[in-house]
């Protein structure tokens, strides 16, 4: 069977989403599904519908969700997803499976042409309550890719008593956590690795410039694999990021955190799903204010939690490939009409 990868996150050099797809990659192939081309993140499809066309045939498009589609209406990117799905419903006539996504505030049309998957999966019970409830549609939740099983992954707790900061996805709070580090004396670092291709030049200047500086001045040595990351973080006792990444890679191998929001309510709906209360979860002014000394190391409840989350979860991500992997192949013998 051979398939396509839509929004392959990995020219992001972003450490969750280097995982995530490392993880998808290989889950498919343990399926015997060949991914025959994927296509970028951040570059708009419709642009070069063309390209897509003159790409090797496939049995099945499998959209990477990525936490991208929310308010569509005002996300040039989130609409593009959204209609790719009708792309491949309308024009390449094939099977189209929408997985680890977050699904907030998009709108009534979004979810009608979402309706048009053969399958819906997302990453958290929030995002099915929306679906369900907004959408009127039917979808299964299973937890991020970044929790699939994986050698980088360790359970084992560090005795470190050292914090990092980590950055996050709205600039505003990045710069923040970045002042917040600064003046507590605490390390600090991007999930995102600098390289020149991170941005284009003719789009986007500025961050280009900034990103070669950083990749001249520090970055050029890093690695970008998921695992080097993992292996970092695993030096800390404790961190304190607005990445959702980070966060499930903590929750994953036992470090201690705490959490600013993100751009979408996303970690707030992971924390519930995994401890049942998103307590982790701090605003600005109270992460200003002080650490709750209780957030400092996971409870013997937490661990227990984290411990079910985690292992149920590798199977769940497991079972959603299997699943998906399935219903391709009755697809490519003719056992159902698409």
């Amino acid at each position: 069977m051979r398939v396509a990868v839509i929004n392959d996150t990995r020219p992001t050099h972003h450490f969750g989403c280097m995982l995530v797809m490392e993880n998808l990659l290989r889950l498919l192939s343990e399926q015997g599904v060949e991914v025959v081309w994927t296509w970028p993140v951040s570059v708009d499809w419709r642009r070069h519908k063309k390209r897509i066309l003159s790409m090797p045939p496939v049995d099945a498009i499998i959209i990477n969700g990525e936490g991208t589609i929310h308010h569509n209406d005002s996300r040039r990117f989130s609409q593009a997803l959204v209609d790719m799905v009708d792309f491949a419903a309308e024009t390449l006539k094939k099977p189209c499976y929408l997985l680890n996504a977050t699904l907030h505030k998009n709108s009534a049309a979004a979810y009608q042409s979402l309706g048009r998957a053969r399958a819906i999966y997302v990453r958290d019970r929030g995002s099915l309550k929306e679906l369900q409830e907004f959408g009127g549609l039917t979808g299964a939740y299973v937890p991020d890719l970044t929790f699939a099983s994986n050698a980088s992954h360790s359970s084992n707790q560090s005795n470190s008593d050292r914090t990092l900061v980590v950055d996050s996805a709205v600039k505003e709070d990045s710069r923040f956590l970045e002042a917040y580090a600064n003046e507590n004396g605490f390390d600090f670092r991007s999930m995102v690795v600098a390289r020149p291709s991170n941005a284009r030049f003719l789009r986007s200047p500025r961050p280009w410039v900034k990103n070669v500086i950083k990749w001249l001045k520090s970055d050029r040595k890093l690695a970008t694999d998921a695992g080097s990351y993992i292996r970092y973080l695993k030096g800390y006792g404790m961190v304190i990021t607005g990445r959702y990444h980070t966060v499930t890679m903590c929750l994953k191998n036992r470090i201690p955190f705490v959490a600013l929001e993100s751009n979408t309510p996303k970690v707030r709906y992971l924390l519930t799903d995994v401890l049942g209360e998103a307590g982790r979860s701090l605003t600005v002014s109270s992460l200003t204010s002080a650490i709750p000394e209780c957030l400092e190391s996971f409870s013997e409840k937490e661990l227990e939690a984290i411990a079910l989350f985690t292992a149920d979860a590798e199977i769940a991500i497991q079972s959603m490939i299997a699943d998906i992997c399935k219903d391709i192949r009755r697809g490519a013998e003719g056992r159902y009409e698409y």
